[in-house]
């Protein structure tokens, strides 16, 4: 296996970890109750258990787009350094953005969600020089 494949299943067990987390702050705001019936009305997370959630969320958005460059790169043929330091800095930077996330201190998320994206960039770039 290659590294940025590696880097991919990396970011596979990530979004595992990030949906017991916001499972774990779902059932501490919302409750038992909530959790076990239906779910017909949403239920809103606030704070910083809201903030995993959302965090967790955003992982889901981008992951696709995540697992399609590597894909990509591969299927080209194009695997290089430059796609494995972009697929582990994605995976780094969606790890800081946990914590960058739910601290709410501001610019840092935004910070973090952005050098991920750079990282997809990167691979997305590899797949065709």
């Amino acid at each position: 296996m290659t590294p940025d494949l590696y880097a991919l299943a990396a970011v596979v067990l990530l979004a595992a970890a990030q949906v017991g987390l916001a499972s774990i702050a779902t059932l501490k705001k919302a409750g038992p109750r909530w959790v076990l019936g239906p779910r017909d009305k949403p239920f809103d997370v606030p704070g910083a258990s809201g903030r995993i959630v959302r965090a967790h969320r955003n992982l889901l958005e981008i992951l696709p787009q995540f697992v399609a460059v590597i894909v990509l790169v591969h299927l080209a043929d194009s695997v290089s350094q430059i796609s494995t330091i972009g697929a582990w800095t994605f995976f780094a930077a969606r790890v800081l953005y946990i914590p960058a996330y739910v601290s709410a201190i501001p610019w840092l998320r935004p910070i973090c969600w952005q050098v991920a994206f750079g990282g997809l960039l990167a691979v997305l770039v590899d797949a065709f020089v």
